[in-house]
């Protein structure tokens, strides 16, 4: 389940500043529900997402009509980013429940009278620090496409092709948040747990690695030298990919330092994994270098 709301830094307090986008109501009042819905309550957390007071559609998510909850939905929050205006993944509740109609709080809840619709367990609940917000949402970008998510902030995207590879994108960060996944340590070493995807390094990467890989290896592709601010200006900047040299299997958790990963771009990244076993960088090299010799005698 998709929601898309409004974007704040952390979501716990009504007196938190919030980008609205195109809500036209949380602009003009500075001020929107789901400002708490990564507030701890006793262990839980209380979800809103503005769906014009209507019900949940629960039979979108394998409940019967008779249904006034289901239990076990992944929600996925996604934001406005201010700068770019993309769609951006904020956050998700994993095991959570879904009400089909608003709920009302308990009586000293931190909420007041702010209704809720799902609900969670604290330590299902998974807010992307705001540096880290990459992730982006699929939008229609015709006014004739279909498919994507609209208006409405509620939206289902499992099972729809344009969303696949955004699932799949996604899980690759679910699993980096999950216990022993990624995290940073003061020496400068990075721990990953993911299985790379060949479509969506980046985000099977520690953030920190890559930033770290960046500094040390520097922009241009190791394999072929091609530099993407060279090419494309501006917007290129600061671009490349992260290719560990070693496959991580399913399951692992490694500790990986700047030493343990190469610079690509994405074609050679893509070439590297052609292979089961991918190839090295001098592998790779080698091949660049007898193609170009190949042109050059041809």
């Amino acid at each position: 389940m998709l929601c898309r709301l409004v974007r704040a830094e952390e979501y716990k307090s009504k007196k938190e500043e919030i980008f609205a986008g195109n809500m036209s109501y949380p602009a003009t009042h500075k001020l929107a529900v789901e400002q708490l819905n990564f507030a701890d309550e006793k262990g839980s957390v209380y979800g809103f997402v503005e769906n014009r007071s209507q019900n949940v559609k629960l039979e979108n998510l394998g409940a019967s009509p008779a249904d006034d909850s289901i239990d076990g939905v992944m929600i996925v929050f996604c934001a406005v980013d201010e700068r770019s205006m993309k769609l951006k993944v904020v956050g998700w509740y994993e095991n959570a429940t879904v009400f089909r109609e608003l709920q009302m709080p308990k009586k000293g809840s931190i909420r007041g009278d702010w209704e809720y619709y799902f609900q969670a367990s604290t330590i299902d609940a998974h807010l992307v620090p705001a540096t880290e917000r990459d992730l982006e949402v699929p939008r229609k970008t015709r006014r004739i496409d279909q498919g994507f998510i609209g208006q409405r902030n509620i939206f289902y995207p499992s099972g729809n092709p344009n969303y696949e590879r955004f699932l799949e994108n996604f899980d690759l960060v679910r699993r980096g948040a999950l216990p022993n996944g990624t995290g940073e340590t003061d020496q400068a070493a990075f721990q990953e747990g993911q299985l790379a995807s060949r479509e969506a390094s980046y985000f099977a990467r520690n953030a920190g690695l890559v930033k770290a890989a960046k500094r040390h290896h520097g922009t241009t592709c190791q394999g072929c030298g091609f530099n993407f601010a060279d090419f494309y200006g501006d917007i290129g900047r600061d671009y490349i990919e992260v290719h560990h040299k070693r496959p991580i299997a399913a399951g692992e958790v490694r500790v990986s330092t700047v030493d343990d990963v190469d610079v690509l771009c994405a074609n050679c990244h893509r070439i590297v994994h052609r292979r089961e076993i991918p190839l090295t960088l001098k592998e790779l090299k080698a091949l660049i270098a007898s193609q170009r010799a190949r042109r050059k005698r041809a």
